[in-house]
């Protein structure tokens, strides 16, 4: 039977807080869903997992307000009775898409429709992440295939396709681009298969748990430990398969495209409709900028718990840019320096910014608010505009640490990681330079207050 998820509503799509599909609880405690969700894949399904919100509080400091109040429901859209199919929500309308044709995206309306709390109440947040976090792994692989066929079309096309006196894929730039889309695909590969084996690692642990499939403390303790260790690798680079991925199989299609040239452009080769697939990729399930901001505040906050990590990991890279016997493990350590150097470039602006805001509270609370009372909406400004770069360095760092773990056992991997190199970290100085140099002038003007905008209107 298929079912559907259904998180985003017309006004609330990153914003989950602004979420406004009701649950409410009658007298027996039977629970009832009432609202208007839209983009929800396979929505003509018969099972709808719904997120809504079924606890109402105008207290900020209430344990339920703000993504606390969300639950996780089980709705049926319809229910096969003696007296024949009743409906509890219906299909507004099927979205008219450039791709994805064979997909159904659909408006869905629930109307007092019967539902069953999955769950506790007010932990829906945490079970929608539960299920994001396995479809971002899916969609890294879906990318996955984008970019794996946009190579294979172009490499035939350019082998069969002759232009002055030479088939295509023996010109220079055509041959780059081929080569580029060989790399990025393999290393695509190596990030995707690390991603799903710890989230599925993770999972297991959990099972084992949760079934108390285990004979005494000390392997409880085992499982415990194996959950926390998979689970927090898998939170790691899983939003790092779903940018790097989604972006690389937008650029790949759109290469493939080009390499076919004017045929590309027409419905006769399946160019067009690879580009058409990939543009979607780094819109749904949480957009490339809501992956990127997720991995910049992660390692953020992890480095702010124990900042002492990234001094160690800053002079330990550095060590091995002079120490190291293998030149590819000097170029991968010189790659960790420049992603770990870009993270330290912005705590020092977060922290010089929070020192300014310090001014606005009594001296004696400043050593509090500093080290404790950091809000990453407010304090974390400097990072997030430079997230998609963060999130980038943060994606080579993981990638080339991945090829030469594989190089060091499997030789034949070394060719992979050379060429991978090769363009990473000419492409690491750059984005890391930017963000060393850029973003000053953009959040002066950001910080304006509304009075100071209106004052400088006026003037």
């Amino acid at each position: 039977t298929w079912g559907a998820m259904d998180i985003t509503e017309p006004d609330a799509g990153s914003d989950m807080a602004a979420l406004r599909t009701k649950a409410e609880q009658d007298e027996d405690g039977n629970w009832f869903v009432t609202g208007e969700k839209t983009f929800i894949t396979s929505g003509h399904g018969k099972y709808h997992f719904v997120i809504a919100r079924s606890e109402e509080t105008k207290d900020s400091d209430d344990p339920f307000a703000g993504l606390a109040g969300l639950s996780f429901f089980l709705v049926p859209l319809w229910e096969d009775t003696p007296e024949g199919r009743k409906h509890y929500g219906r299909v507004d309308r099927l979205e008219d898409k450039i791709g994805h044709k064979n997909s159904a995206t659909c408006a869905m309306v629930f109307d007092h429709a019967p539902a069953q709390l999955i769950g506790k109440r007010g932990e829906g947040f945490r079970y929608m992440l539960f299920l994001m976090n396995n479809a971002r792994v899916g969609v890294g692989f879906e990318s996955l295939g984008v970019c794996e066929n946009s190579l294979r079309l172009a490499k035939n096309y350019a082998a069969e396709r002759r232009s002055m006196g030479k088939t295509i894929d023996k010109h220079e730039m055509i041959a780059e681009y081929l080569e580029d889309m060989d790399t990025d695909t393999r290393s695509l590969r190596a990030l995707g298969v690390h991603a799903a084996y710890h989230s599925e690692m993770a999972q297991r642990s959990q099972i084992a748990l949760l079934a108390k499939a285990y004979h005494n403390d000390t392997e409880k303790s085992r499982y415990e430990l194996l959950y926390k260790r998979h689970l927090k690798e898998a939170r790691r680079v899983t939003p790092l398969l779903k940018y790097y991925g989604s972006e690389r199989a937008v650029y790949m299609a759109r290469m493939c495209m080009q390499i076919h040239g004017g045929v590309g452009y027409t419905k006769e080769y399946q160019a067009e409709q690879l580009l058409r697939d990939a543009l979607v990729l780094p819109i749904y399930e949480g957009t490339s900028q809501i992956q990127s901001l997720m991995a910049t505040k992660d390692v953020l906050l992890n480095i702010l718990k124990n900042p002492k990590d990234l001094v160690q990991g800053i002079a330990q890279a550095k060590w091995r840019t002079l120490s190291a016997r293998d030149p590819l493990d000097k170029k991968v350590a010189k790659l960790q320096a420049l992603c770990l150097g870009a993270q330290q470039t912005l705590l020092t602006r977060m922290a010089a910014k929070k020192f300014r805001s310090l001014s606005n509270h009594k001296v004696v609370d400043w050593a509090s608010k500093f080290f404790k009372e950091w809000d990453a909406k407010k304090d974390f400004s400097p990072a997030l505009l430079h997230a998609e770069r963060l999130t980038l360095l943060l994606t080579d760092a993981a990638i080339s640490e991945l090829l030469l773990e594989q190089a060091t056992r499997f030789p034949e991997r070394r060719e992979l990681l050379e060429r991978f190199l090769e363009k990473a970290i000419p492409r690491a100085e750059y984005n890391s330079s930017l963000i060393a140099t850029t973003g000053d002038r953009l959040l002066d003007t950001l910080d304006d207050t509304p009075a100071q905008l209106g004052e400088k209107q006026v003037g």
